[in-house]
């Protein structure tokens, strides 16, 4: 079968395509950024409460490192992010608040399939609003 003009046998066009379509499809910026994230269900008033931290962040959402086995594609989250004091930008520190969805949840961390309960996993969310900086 033939498909925009390629051959399936040339694999480096295809390979080329599929980075281009992936890249493409991106429409925020990542940035590699480690900060200590605090998630909590929506919707429950004790417990669901999970810590984790950033891998990268963008504003349309982020991808954490989080040590739980509860969290669900779909499931509404408030995220919290502490910034650390910067000097000449925010000089007491403060935090990044906003309400976020789960969009994926990766089962293996590092090509690890034997995960335990303690076991780190990755979590894409994606932001129901824009974080808000609270001073």
């Amino acid at each position: 079968m033939v498909c925009c003009g390629l051959e399936p046998g040339d694999n480096l066009t295809w390979a080329r395509m599929l980075m281009v379509r992936q890249e493409n499809r991106r429409t925020y910026q990542r940035l590699p950024l480690r900060l200590t994230v605090i998630c909590q269900k929506v919707g429950y008033a004790s417990g669901g409460i999970y810590t984790g931290s950033t891998v990268n962040v963008s504003s349309g959402g982020m991808l954490l490192e989080i040590n739980s086995r509860d969290l669900r594609e779909g499931e509404l989250l408030s995220v919290e992010m502490p910034v650390p004091p910067t000097e000449g930008l925010l000089e007491f520190g403060g935090r990044f608040a906003a309400y976020a969805r789960v969009i994926r949840v990766d089962s293996r961390l590092n090509g690890d399939s034997n995960l335990d309960a303690g076991s780190a996993r990755r979590i894409a969310l994606e932001f129901c609003q824009s974080p808000k900086l609270r001073v």
